[in-house]
């Protein structure tokens, strides 16, 4: 299982070529090229880090399939994880993963109990323009422990708003804006949230803030070095 990840994971624009497979993809795409990240609260108090770097990618059923280490810090620096986020490309669309939608913490507390997921990945099209309405997905994992336990993210209202440049502790960058929902639900509990994220070709994301129900400023993550 993987490590809840909100959306900085996962929004992120370029164009390139792979295996003769085009598509706009939303990752690093360059080895040997590390990125780190910082997550803050929306006081600005420092929360944790975030790295992330392509190892791997090889062709698979038609299209292309990449893997991107991420590795997991605290708010000291200190190693607390590592995750391989896998992502697809294939017909000219570029896939994330849901399943990094899901809480490593949260499913390695039901170790050795039936766990059945089923997901519809997010993706994004060639050639991205402002306005256009990207595709919704979800993710959802049914824990059988003489009961059901659900656990479920669902993002929708995927929209690009904007072409921008910002600047972080990493330099200045151009950007994709893009807009979405985050709606997860475990048992009867359920949080909605929404997410702004700022995405630039070949690096990865550059800047995500995200905000509760009431559009309340909960945590800002951005790019603070490349290496």
């Amino acid at each position: 299982m993987k490590r809840l990840i909100l959306l900085p994971l996962i929004i992120i624009i370029s164009v390139i070529t792979i295996h003769a497979q085009t598509c706009e993809a939303y990752i690093p795409t360059k080895k040997g090229i590390n990125y780190t990240y910082k997550t803050t609260n929306g006081k600005g108090k420092i929360q944790s880090y975030y790295s992330q770097e392509l190892i791997n990618s090889y062709s698979e059923d038609g299209g292309t399939k990449f893997e991107i280490s991420q590795k997991n810090y605290n708010e000291k620096k200190e190693l607390i994880g590592e995750d391989t986020l896998e992502f697809y490309c294939k017909d000219n669309m570029f896939y994330i993963d849901m399943s990094s939608y899901l809480s490593k913490e949260q499913m390695g507390a039901y170790e050795g109990a039936e766990i059945e997921i089923s997901f519809d990945n997010i993706g994004y099209p060639q050639n991205i323009e402002v306005g256009t309405q990207l595709k919704d997905g979800y993710v959802q994992a049914e824990i059988n422990m003489g009961m059901v336990l659900t656990f479920r993210t669902d993002i929708t209202n995927r929209k690009v708003l904007a072409k921008e440049t910002i600047t972080t502790e990493a330099g200045s960058f151009k950007t994709v804006k893009v807009s979405e929902d985050i709606s997860s639900k475990l048992a009867f509990v359920k949080v909605n949230m929404s997410s702004i994220n700022w995405a630039s070709a070949n690096i990865g994301n550059i800047r995500s803030e995200t905000y509760d129900k009431n559009g309340k400023l909960l945590s800002v993550t951005e790019l603070e070095s490349i290496k």
